[in-house]
């Protein structure tokens, strides 16, 4: 691993072990987990037990426990979040996006960074179930006088294992409500055997799985909706997924053609295929894999295929991070919506008889 790689490695994981507050303990669960992102993983695994020896800090955190891993049935892995969340829950509302997110590094093909975080109306939450908040948020005063005012443009999204919305929404939330209204549920299940292990969506089949997923975030629409009558419009929408969310989004637009025109895929090497993209009524998909992780190259094979078909896709990278999200997550997914969103008309191969 280039000298670079292997220090750009050591900061991410004291940053997400170190940093996080964790207890021993809990740090030495997380070591494996993280070690995965990093391509080598012996490598990783000693950049991150290097890593853990210097860390000194024994306060509690929502580390995640180990999972005990997926059933064939149910792809998708675990996401292992940052415990360092973004959203953060206070009584009945969310305290604001936090401004620490960090842009990427200034290059030639770096486009200017989203608007600031300070647009951003929330996250609140509103209880799906018991323990099981639905994070949203959609842009303030600020926001609508910047142009994002009226009716807005549902945005829906849909976590993986071990991942909660705080981390899978809130890392681009900024991002999210320059288009519209973002809604994100909680899954249904925990991460490994600890009743306060982050959220994970888990039933005992795949299609079982997603027609639980596919009716929870209905249920998490329709209540955000109660409480907000006006607050956005259900044409033109995104659904947006990580991991195992990524992995179901398609399945689920296939369940409702035409609910769901645009579809935002991240670490998911979904399967996909033009003729039902036109079944769906899918008018443009963007994909999204981290430059070091297992699922760019099979999205990259996706992009291609269907470029090469004459249908809207293009694979937008996070760059120098594995299944966990980049440190400029705003920007790849400010710049993943605007590609979707400028797609407005049936795809030349849908047209086809």
């Amino acid at each position: 691993m280039p000298r670079a790689r292997v220090m750009a490695a050591r900061a991410r994981i004291r940053a997400e072990i170190c940093g996080s507050g964790a207890s021993a303990g809990m740090r030495r669960l997380s070591l494996q987990r993280i070690a995965r992102s990093i391509p080598g993983i012996l490598v990783g695994t000693i950049l991150a037990s290097s890593s853990l020896l210097a860390c000194t800090r024994t306060t509690p955190s929502d580390t995640a426990h180990e999972p005990g891993g997926n059933a064939p049935s149910t792809p998708g892995r675990p996401e292992i979040q940052p415990s360092a969340s973004v959203l953060r829950p206070s009584g009945d509302t969310l305290d604001p996006l936090s401004t620490t997110t960090k842009a990427a590094p200034p290059t030639s093909s770096t486009r200017e960074r989203p608007r600031s975080p300070s647009i951003v109306d929330g996250p609140h939450q509103l209880l799906l179930a018991p323990e099981r908040p639905i994070y949203f948020a959609f842009p303030n005063a600020a926001g609508a006088e910047a142009g994002a005012s009226g009716h807005l443009r549902l945005i829906g999204h849909l976590h993986g294992m071990c991942g909660a919305p705080s981390y899978a929404c809130g890392k681009w939330v900024g991002a999210a409500v320059e288009s519209g209204f973002l809604i994100c549920p909680t899954g249904n299940g925990r991460c490994g055997d600890s009743p306060v292990g982050p959220p994970s969506w888990e039933a005992p089949s795949w299609s079982e799985l997603v027609a639980l997923m596919d009716a929870d975030l209905e249920a998490s629409i329709a209540k955000v909706a109660a409480k907000y009558p006006s607050g956005f419009r259900r044409d033109g929408a995104v659904l947006t997924g990580y991991s195992r969310g990524a992995f179901a989004a398609p399945v689920i637009a296939r369940r409702h053609p035409g609910r769901w025109p645009y579809l935002v895929l991240i670490e998911a090497n979904a399967p996909l295929k033009v003729a039902e993209l036109c079944k769906s009524g899918v008018l443009a998909v963007s994909l999204v894999a981290g430059e070091w992780g297992t699922e760019i190259e099979g999205e990259r094979k996706t992009e291609t295929e269907l470029v090469a078909a004459g249908f809207p896709a293009r694979l937008f990278v996070m760059p120098k991070t594995g299944h966990l999200y980049s440190d400029d997550m705003e920007r790849v997914m400010h710049d993943a919506l605007a590609f979707v969103l400028a797609n407005t008309k049936t795809p030349p191969p849908c047209e086809r008889p």
